[in-house]
């Protein structure tokens, strides 16, 4: 019975490629290259979703370093003049107030750089995000398309 079963299965299969007709042979091909096409043309804008997002970070930390340069400056030069208005000082009462103020300005200017920055990048982080979202979403239709 086994023999038999396994012949008929055999036969089957036999018929089933063979059902294959150049034109059908043809007909899959086509459809698999254009899926294949489709394809490549997917990766080709996700790579481009990848780049622009790249770009984004990239002006992100350009900008970053251009204000973290610009405010170091600023920080030292202040330094700088403090240190040379407390040793002028007529006192040390005099110095004291002076690096005293100095501090004081610093942590707050120190803080709202801070701040400042944590904004930018929270900024650099959504706009970086756009593309590559929507990129996603693409995804998603173009799977749910192949599901219909």
């Amino acid at each position: 019975m086994t023999g038999k079963k396994n012949a008929e299965t055999a036969a089957e299969a036999f018929e089933s490629v063979m059902s294959f007709s150049p034109e059908s042979f043809k007909d899959s091909y086509e459809q698999f290259a254009k899926g294949m096409s489709a394809w490549a043309d997917f990766q080709k804008g996700s790579v481009e979703a990848f780049m622009a997002s790249a770009g984004v970070v990239a002006k992100g930390f350009e900008k970053a370093a251009s204000t973290q340069a610009g405010f170091v400056k600023d920080q030292f030069e202040e330094g700088v003049s403090t240190a040379k208005s407390a040793f002028a000082s007529k006192s040390v009462q005099e110095a004291i107030e002076l690096q005293s103020e100095f501090a004081r300005t610093a942590f707050e200017k120190n803080l709202g750089h801070a701040s400042s920055l944590a904004d930018h990048w929270t900024s650099v982080a959504k706009e970086a995000a756009d593309p590559l979202t929507k990129r996603y979403g693409e995804f998603v239709e173009l799977v749910q398309s192949y599901r219909a």
